[in-house]
């Protein structure tokens, strides 16, 4: 019977202990000091009891400045987390816009790089040397000189051609009509014009002519052109600027690089007639 009893009691003693915990989380039971005690059968209080009681209580005892001053800390506290929330998706918004703009800046300099290297690409495909569709009613070996699209077309029969890039007189420079070829050097001596050089100065040290070579601005040959025996001073030659192919910036001249002035060359011979149109 005792061991009922006292096993009843500590069931409820145990019970009250831990709504009296429960309850010291409340304002209400914060703002009491005093000290819980439950007297067993035995008379005595049960120490472990009041000091489970007494812990809660002080854990839960504030007084109202104290209590204000814990909600302002934990407000100040949520207040800031926001902020730091905030800041932090800011930053990442920025960063996004950064990396997307650097993004559209790469895609914007690749595809501008893609069609440069495109249009260099067709450049190149449409200077190149290469035999061709060509109408024509001239004889099997003229050459037509077509300045409107730069290229040079040296006849094989009625339906084809072998056609080249080339460079054509600049305004004012420009020269068409119908010529032959009356003489040919491979890498020859360049004597520029008197209006040449009225107009560059600078070439007077080549009155005498220029020797061939590299450096030299007729290339690695030329075809002399003349109307009966007078010498037209235009010439069909190489160049040292490759990259004027394509454009009208020769004095008037027709220029080729310098292996398709080769190639020609190798294929024309005196009398050999030259139409420019």
């Amino acid at each position: 019977m005792n061991w009922v009893l006292r096993t009843t009691m500590f069931g409820m003693v145990g019970l009250m202990g831990l709504l009296i915990l429960a309850g010291s989380s409340t304002y209400g039971l914060a703002k009491t000091s005093e000290a819980v005690a439950i007297d067993t059968p035995s008379g005595g209080p049960m120490l472990g009891i009041n000091l489970v009681v007494e812990t809660g209580v002080q854990l839960a005892h504030h007084t109202e400045a104290e209590w204000q001053e814990f909600l302002r800390k934990r407000r100040a506290k949520k207040k800031r987390l926001r902020r730091q929330r905030l800041h932090n998706a800011t930053r990442s918004k920025k960063k996004t816009r950064r990396a997307s703009k650097r993004s559209k800046k790469r895609r914007k300099v690749a595809l501008a790089k893609r069609a440069k290297s495109s249009a260099v690409k067709k450049r190149a495909e449409l200077f190149e040397r290469r035999k061709v569709d060509y109408k024509s009613k001239e004889k099997p070996g003229t050459v037509i000189v077509e300045t409107s699209t730069k290229h040079l077309y040296y006849v094989v029969n009625n339906n084809s051609a072998i056609r080249y890039g080339v460079a054509v007189g600049k305004q004012g420079f420009s020269w068409s009509g119908t010529s032959t070829v009356k003489r040919k050097v491979e890498w020859p001596t360049w004597y520029p014009p008197k209006a040449m050089i009225k107009r560059k100065p600078s070439l007077k040290k080549w009155a005498n002519g220029q020797p061939g070579g590299p450096k030299n601005p007729l290339g690695a040959a030329a075809l002399y052109l003349f109307q009966g025996q007078k010498d037209t001073l235009y010439r069909i030659h190489g160049t040292n600027a490759p990259s004027s192919i394509g454009t009208a910036s020769s004095s008037g001249c027709i220029r080729m690089r310098n292996e398709d002035i080769q190639h020609l060359y190798s294929k024309v011979n005196n009398g050999t007639k030259v139409i420019v149109r």
